[in-house]
């Protein structure tokens, strides 16, 4: 079930469990995750994007080897609130995540949809400054950190 509202999403969440964070783009996912105390959240790789069948399954074995329990899909909306061409591409890759999921009889994962907005940019920012003289480009894992960062922040607030 894809989840769009944190008031949901807080109703079935247990409070320990791992939670992988998704930034997706046309070229490259961002993949974070945090601890089991869903406390700290870490940027873990970046997958460059072949086709989802592969993507999927790269996926599903990180689901698998840390046992995670909802993934969070950062969703690109604009600044007012309205959805964009890349909104209808992630909505897209989540319910065919989801389906092929549901294909392999997984039914245990959360998937919830978050919104993203600023990510990125806060991400090649935070990049820029700790990575002066790299010229590595690629911080699509810190921007699913940051999604993930937030979204832990809004689940803990929610619980209080």
């Amino acid at each position: 079930m894809i989840f769009r509202e944190i008031s949901d999403c807080i109703k079935i969440l247990p409070t320990k469990g791992r939670i992988l964070a998704l930034d997706v783009g046309t070229k490259k996912i961002g993949v974070a995750i945090c601890d089991d105390t869903q406390t700290i959240a870490t940027p873990k790789l970046i997958i460059k994007r072949q086709s989802n069948l592969k993507d999927f399954a790269i996926l599903l074995s990180i689901i698998q080897e840390n046992p995670v329990i909802a993934v969070i899909f950062g969703f690109p909306i604009k600044m007012d609130g309205s959805e964009n061409l890349m909104s209808n591409f992630v909505m897209n890759f989540v319910k065919n995540f989801e389906k092929f999921l549901t294909d392999l009889s997984i039914r245990n994962v959360a998937l919830i949809v978050f919104d993203e907005r600023l990510s990125s940019f806060k991400a090649r920012d935070f990049f820029n400054k700790s990575h002066k003289k790299s010229t590595k480009k690629d911080y699509d894992d810190i921007s699913a950190s940051l999604i993930l960062e937030h979204f832990l922040n809004d689940l803990r607030q929610g619980r209080d």
